[in-house]
């Protein structure tokens, strides 16, 4: 009795199959990651939901938000000799609002931020300041900071402080007052926000990774206009700071990037009321001014961002 033997595939059935799977893949493969980049933006807006509700914590116990720096806004990490000046920033401020009261223990607030002493708590990489869609250093690059140390943790969320370069150094100079909510030595209550807390941002995400350490007070606010030194006092060029570089085209300190993130076309902002809106880098600059500033008086619709 003669038995049939199994039929194999042919050469030209098994290309058809990987053909079909290469096709199968490459339909699903942006899918999946478009279902990465709205789980990373979700864990990236829950971030900016925790800040928000210790923002307002801190206010419940200190009846103002934090200031975004214990000294001036010309002190900071990049000075020539930083552990002189106190600059401690808003982010150290609200880590027992974040469950990081050990973090915050470490650190010796009657000292600078950046004294030795404080180097150890400087090291942490706090999870709730890193945006997962941030693919930069979790340490700072600068030499501002690796002269010292290369462990200063960087972070993805920074104050809002003022229109622009010129009101935010405003108050060394005399000309400005600064108009955002959190910046250095800024004393803000919320009863000070006149244009409403929910028309008014105070932090925003950022992709900088060389001045953007949390510790460090000089660098926890920015601006929300672009940086023009021919254009002073204010410095402000017509359009927005937003995911624009570079950000601060200065010596020392330079920054490549302020309001920024590595989410496509803008970045997640945190407003005073806690919710947190993704605002487009094509946003009317008029707009995006408005909502930095706490008291310009601006009328802003709910569709205009």
């Amino acid at each position: 009795m003669t038995v049939a033997g199994r039929r194999g595939f042919t050469l030209i059935e098994l290309l058809v199959v990987i053909a079909i799977i290469a096709v199968l893949v490459a339909l699903l493969l942006p899918a999946v990651q478009q279902a990465r980049a709205a789980a990373r933006t979700s864990q990236c807006r829950n971030n900016l939901k925790q800040i928000g509700l210790a923002l307002h914590n801190y206010v419940s116990s200190h009846q103002r938000f934090p200031p975004g720096s214990t000294s001036d806004v010309e002190q900071g990490g990049w000075i020539t000799n930083p552990s002189a000046r106190h600059i401690h920033s808003w982010q150290s401020m609200i880590l027992p609002y974040i469950e990081q009261s050990t973090v915050h223990n470490q650190i010796d607030f009657n000292l600078s931020s950046m004294h030795a002493v404080n180097r150890p708590a400087a090291s942490q990489i706090i999870s709730a300041y890193r945006c997962p869609s941030y693919s930069g250093p979790q340490f700072s690059d600068a030499p501002s900071y690796t002269r010292f140390s290369p462990k200063y943790a960087t972070t993805n969320y920074v104050a809002m402080g003022a229109s622009d370069i010129g009101h935010i150094y405003g108050q060394n100079s005399g000309l400005f007052a600064p108009d955002g909510t959190i910046y250095p030595l800024s004393n803000t209550r919320p009863a000070d926000v006149t244009d409403g807390l929910s028309n008014t941002i105070l932090v925003v995400e950022t992709r900088e990774q060389g001045m953007s350490v949390w510790i460090d007070g000089g660098t926890a606010a920015v601006v929300a206009r672009r940086y023009d030194a021919d254009n002073g006092p204010t410095y402000a060029s017509t359009g927005i700071a937003l995911n624009y570089h570079p950000y601060f085209d200065y010596d020392i300190p330079h920054a490549e990037y302020g309001p920024s993130s590595m989410h496509t076309s803008g970045a997640l902002h945190l407003l005073g009321d806690g919710s947190v809106r993704f605002i487009s880098q094509h946003i009317a600059a008029s707009v995006y001014i408005a909502l930095t500033t706490r008291n310009g008086g601006e009328v802003i619709g709910g569709g205009s961002f």
